[in-house]
């Protein structure tokens, strides 16, 4: 059973999402989450599976199958699974065991006195996961689409399927436009992001590459099926990965951010200094889609 799991699991694409998972606790916005995911499951016409960790009692189990059932999925069309254990293992392992290919969960938007507990669960689940993950710091009551969607477009390997998987869900939230942020990091350029300079050699080295990392993805679009059907709007931003798309996504206010999956281990910096994701899981500037590109 295990090595089928893995079978499946192997260099399979992060999308079409298939099969959609939500982590439900009892906090006051669980029917939010839930009309989120059940909103998205209708989206993409897929099967969606209700997990608890931890085990429910009966009048548990009601409130929460009345809350799917008002969003008129039919009853083939979700699971509800509760399973005790500790939460990170316990989540992951019914993705899983389930070949989930999306995880939703509430997210706090900005963390204070949860900040360790929170944040390491968060960066547990994005780290560790075999799936893609949701963090939705304001799930709501009437959810609506991802009409505006940014997506961060680092030179990393992974982020040619993060782009690809950004226009499939493009395409399928109808959305109005795909931002293609590419933030690079290169400290004569270093601002918040896309600053200007008055150093005309400066001017002209930033210009030069912006043009370099354009034709970049211009060649990237164009192999991606269903990108030329979406308004797609390019920019390059300069600034440390993380922190600069967090300023251009507070800036712009996207419906949607999506960025890579962290490495699975980290180096000695990346542990005594925060990385690309630690600065988008401290203060969320949106809900924050993390594609986990299986293959690495």
């Amino acid at each position: 059973m295990k090595d089928s799991i893995v079978m499946k699991l192997k260099d399979r694409l992060p999308y079409p999402f298939e099969t959609i998972a939500v982590a439900v606790s009892f906090s006051p916005r669980y029917k939010s989450v839930i009309r989120e995911a059940a909103r998205m499951a209708k989206v993409y016409n897929t099967r969606l599976i209700v997990i608890h960790v931890g085990t429910l009692s009966e009048d548990q189990k009601m409130k929460i199958i009345s809350c799917v059932d008002s969003c008129q999925l039919s009853q083939k069309g979700y699971e509800l699974i509760d399973k005790d254990g500790p939460i990170v293992n316990t989540l992951l392992s019914i993705c899983k065991q389930n070949i989930v290919d999306l995880l939703i969960f509430g997210a706090l938007k900005k963390e204070t006195v949860l900040k360790h507990y929170v944040g390491s669960i968060a960066r547990n689940i994005s780290r560790k996961a075999k799936c893609s993950v949701l963090l939705l710091p304001q799930p709501k009551e009437n959810p609506i689409d991802f009409e505006k969607i940014v997506v961060s477009a680092v030179d990393a390997p992974k982020t040619p399927i993060t782009i690809a998987t950004a226009v499939y869900v493009a395409n399928h939230e109808t959305s109005n436009s795909l931002h293609i942020v590419n933030e690079e990091y290169i400290p004569m350029f270093e601002s918040a992001y896309a600053d200007t300079s008055t150093n005309d050699e400066t001017d002209l080295k930033k210009t030069e590459y912006t043009n370099k990392c354009m034709q970049r993805l211009n060649v990237l679009l164009d192999e991606i099926p269903g990108a030329s059907a979406l308004e797609i709007k390019k920019q390059v931003i300069f600034g440390k990965p993380g922190h600069s798309i967090q300023v251009f996504a507070k800036s712009h206010q996207p419906d949607l951010l999506i960025v890579n999956s962290p490495k699975k281990r980290l180096g000695l910096i990346d542990r005594l200094f925060p990385h690309d994701l630690e600065h988008l899981l401290e203060d969320l500037p949106c809900n924050l889609l993390i594609v986990h590109s299986r293959g690495f």
